[in-house]
Order: structure tokens, then C-alpha cells, then sequence
């Protein structure tokens, strides 16, 4: 296993934070990113997925969370958002926001997706 090249995250965690209505260290806070973030990049190395679309997956997946339980938009609410800073904070091409778009949109709904980076992005999820 190679290492992935690991994205400088703070700046959009800061973004994340800023509009972050939840307790940052609770169940979808801080740690659970954390965790999600290690997780995908073992992963992704394994799997041969796009390293920078898992990684600000990790970050953002949970971003717009409303409440820590029964929250079914939150997913595309945070697709909207990750969206919102590309060109900005978000240095990725149109096919790598398309990617991070689709998975953080349905990966609370969705077990599997035939694209390795999405199922990626859910395996560490």
C-alpha cells in the first residue's frame, strides 16, 4: 500500500464549523469525521479510490445535520453545501464534485453504488 497524498482538511473544517448546529463532539461531530477520515484513507488505498473525494467526504457528510437522530436530508443538504465551495475552499474538478456530491447525498439511504470512490466513501462511513 502506497500512502494517499493527505489534503490540508483545516480550512474546510473551519467552514464546516462555522455553520455546524450541532455539538461539535458528539455523535456526528468532530471524532466521528475524524474517524470516517482514517478509515477512508486506508481504504481508498486499498480500493484504488479517489483519495481527495474521500477525504473531504469525511468532513463534510455530516456537516448540515439538523439533530443526531432521524435526520433523512442532511445527506443532501451537505451535497448542496460541499457544492457551495467548489471553486473556493474546494479545489476539485466538475467529475470529483460530481463524486462528492453523490456521496454525500445518498449515503444515508443507499448501501451500495457501482462507482469504488462512492461505496468508498460509504465503506468508511
Amino acid at each position: 500500500m502506497t500512502a494517499e497524498p493527505r489534503l490540508p482538511l483545516r480550512p474546510v473544517i473551519e467552514a464546516v464549523l462555522e455553520q455546524y448546529v450541532l455539538d461539535p463532539v458528539e455523535i456526528h461531530g468532530v471524532p466521528h469525521w475524524a474517524r470516517v477520515l482514517e478509515n477512508g484513507r486506508r481504504l481508498a488505498a486499498m480500493t484504488g479510490a479517489n483519495p481527495k473525494v474521500v477525504q473531504l467526504f469525511a468532513v463534510l457528510h455530516d456537516s448540515r445535520r439538523l439533530n443526531e437522530g432521524h435526520d433523512p436530508d442532511h445527506g443532501q443538504r451537505a451535497a448542496e453545501f460541499a457544492l457551495s465551495l467548489v471553486g473556493g475552499l474546494l479545489d476539485v474538478s466538475a467529475a470529483e464534485a460530481g463524486l462528492l456530491a453523490e456521496a454525500c447525498a445518498g449515503h444515508t439511504h443507499l448501501p451500495t453504488h457501482p462507482d469504488m470512490t462512492i461505496q468508498t466513501c460509504w465503506d468508511a462511513d
